[in-house]
């Protein structure tokens, strides 16, 4: 059989396709990525998704476009400039700084000073080389008297007493007489009316907070004499000849109560079940734990059988605690009578409508112990608290509104959680904060009259400071979900990260916030832009910006701030040249054209607090009918399918 073969070279045809090549490698990139492993659509339905790519990319494009000039329209656009309306010359350094009605309180370098806010000049002071004030708080107690507390640099605890334009002296708490058994005070506070005093100390073999009764009455009619018979001061600015107040003999307070961290829990010490019942007093709330008959070796063969069954999966690159103080995460509060307190009439009274709130590091429970009532434990003993609080990790942070209406604490699993204490005495709000945002602390902002929910839906708004220094905004309210809105990033810059945060309580959303850079900004959170900046005069800058001293007061609308003059390099500061200089802005014109906050309750005459609260329930009246219209005609469908279910069992 013949057959015929081609004379010459043979010859690869060419493509029909353009891309022929391209679509050679597409076919081999599953090759390469697993996950593009599939089958190729025929066409034209590959042009088709050819196309669709293309107006995806397209679109993601422009998108990124609009908001790159967005946010340069945000950078470009003109930021309300506030020049300072009045400066201060103090000649000692300041460390801290507190306003009280017509006054501003300062912490020096040698003690106190008292300055009027209508003419900013100097009242009084009290003045010693030894004593570095850098803690300082005011309580105002009545008409123009007030207590403040300090903490100086040695952590000792003073309470002074101001009336009159007189400072005077009146307790040292915990200064020893052996400095080897000296004890720290990391926190002083003092309730809101100045009827208690809670001291938080810490020292090398006990930790405790103290808890005073302050005769603030008897205080009153013994230091009219003393303080009548001091001199008036008639120097502008603190000198060596500023008078020095005498400790006046006065009504020592009282120890109520010094309350210790919990005991970590143990092998029980019981031999019985009736042993361990006979030691709970009361058994209407939770306990601690502590009493309990799980024995040392259960614990121990428990730990064993848990580390045999999951040790490849813990981690073992567990960070350590920062320095072992116990007190870290500790803090505490004042707290008027709420609804987590016991409703016992015969225990609750007039004279036990205050509480303490305390956590304590690494604790999971919230303490409340009940002041006033009388107690069989000695003061300082082991007391034993009133409500326990458990909590499902241990407590970081937490905070109480400025009303005492709601309070918010925060956990290590990055979960926040606010409770409405006053009206209800249940959670408003469960809320976890993106991974990795460990809480640092958390701030109230005042409710607003308009443009809000009515008074029948309860909101709170709570800002979160987290570690890294991004700031949020959380928003709970009662039957609603919780919204979470990012204001302020974590900035690669070291200048644009948060160094201090302090809600404006006359400004609705208004937060001021100090940049490490040395900018001071006040914050819309509603709109999420600036409204206004705040400029020092040259040569002068913010001191000290990582941790600004300043403070706001809300009553005469006005915003305090230290400042340094910028000095040439090498250039020595004698104390005869060292001045601070603290400069006064103005928020006159910002708060008249924003709208009216809610006053706190404390502040209204009775008949107003019962005018709103009488209010408030006339309009959850329809709501709450319909809520009991519903349980009613549930129990009755549920009664009706009962009494048939046992008609045909029979």
């Amino acid at each position: 059989m013949p057959v015929y073969i081609r004379k010459g070279p043979l010859e690869i045809p060419p493509g029909s396709e353009k891309d022929w090549a391209s679509e050679e490698q597409e076919e081999d990139y599953f090759l390469r990525d697993p996950d593009q492993s599939q089958d190729r659509l025929p066409q034209p339905y590959r042009m088709i998704v050819k196309v669709v790519d293309l107006l995806i990319d397209q679109a993601i494009e422009m998108i990124n476009i609009r908001q790159q000039n967005r946010e340069a329209e945000k950078v470009k656009a003109k930021i309300n400039v506030l020049q300072p309306t009045a400066e201060i010359h103090v000649t000692k350094r300041v460390n801290c700084l507190a306003v009280g009605g017509s006054y501003l309180f300062v912490g020096l370098s040698e003690g106190l000073a008292v300055y009027s806010l209508t003419d900013n000049d100097w009242i009084c002071g009290w003045e010693t080389n030894k004593v570095e004030v850098c803690a300082l708080t005011v309580c105002h107690v009545q008409n123009q008297v007030y207590f403040l507390s300090t903490v100086d640099d040695m952590g000792i605890a003073r309470l002074f007493y101001f009336a009159d334009e007189n400072l005077s002296f009146l307790k040292s708490f915990n200064e020893p007489e052996d400095i080897s058994k000296r004890t720290n005070c990391i926190i002083f506070q003092i309730s809101q009316r100045g009827d208690y005093a809670g001291i938080l100390l810490e020292g090398v073999e006990d930790t405790c907070l103290e808890v005073y009764k302050l005769p603030k009455e008897i205080w009153l009619n013994e230091l009219e004499s003393s303080v009548a018979a001091l001199p008036t001061p008639t120097s502008d600015t603190l000198s060596a000849s500023m008078p020095v107040m005498t400790d006046p003999k006065i009504t020592q307070p009282a120890l109520l109560m010094k309350i210790r961290p919990p005991k970590p829990i143990a092998g029980s010490i019981f031999r019985s079940v009736q042993e361990a019942v006979q030691k709970n007093d009361d058994n209407c709330v939770f306990g601690t734990g502590q009493n309990h008959l799980i024995g040392s070796h259960q614990w121990d063969q428990q730990d064993s059988v848990f580390m045999g069954m999951f040790e490849k999966y813990l981690r073992l690159d567990l960070p350590n605690t920062q320095d072992g103080r116990i007190s870290r995460n500790t803090m505490f509060h004042f707290l008027p009578h709420n609804k987590m307190m016991h409703s016992d009439s015969e225990q609750m009274t007039a004279a036990t409508s205050n509480a303490i709130i305390v956590h304590w590091d690494t604790c999971q429970n919230h303490l409340m112990y009940l002041l006033g009532k009388p107690t069989k434990d000695k003061p300082d003993g082991d007391i034993k608290p009133d409500v326990v609080w458990p909590c499902a990790a241990p407590i970081k942070f937490s905070a109480v509104s400025s009303c005492f209406t709601y309070f918010a604490y925060g956990l290590e699993d990055e979960t926040l959680t606010v409770w409405d204490v006053k009206h209800s005495g249940f959670p408003l709000g469960v809320v976890v904060l993106p991974e990795g945002k460990s809480i640092a602390s958390l701030y109230f902002l005042e409710p607003i009259t308009s443009n809000g929910d009515p008074p029948a839906v309860l909101r709170a708004q709570v800002l979160v400071w987290c570690m890294d220094k991004s700031l949020y905004l959380v928003t709970t309210a009662g039957g609603k979900e919780s919204h979470v809105v990012l204001l302020h990033d974590s900035a690669d810059s070291k200048e644009e990260l948060i160094s201090a945060v302090t809600p404006v309580s006359s400004f609705p959303n208004g937060v001021l916030l100090f940049y490490r850079g040395g900018l001071v900004k006040l914050l819309d959170v509603a709109e999420q832009q600036p409204f206004c900046q705040f400029v020092l005069p040259l040569p002068y800058k913010v001191a000290f910006p990582w941790q600004p001293v300043y403070v706001l007061d809300a009553v005469n609308h006005c915003l305090f701030l230290k400042a340094n003059e910028n000095r040439v390099s090498g250039e020595n500061m004698t104390p005869e040249k060292f001045t601070t200089s603290l400069f006064v802005f103005s928020l006159e014109s910002i708060v008249k054209t924003q709208q009216p906050v809610i006053l706190p309750a404390q502040s209204l005459h009775w008949e107003e607090r019962c005018k709103s609260l009488f209010q408030m329930r006339l309009e959850t009246f329809p709501e709450r009918r319909k809520k009991i219209a519903e349980s009613w005609s549930l129990l009755r469908k549920q009664a009706s399918d009962f009494t048939q279910s046992n008609t045909l069992s029979r």
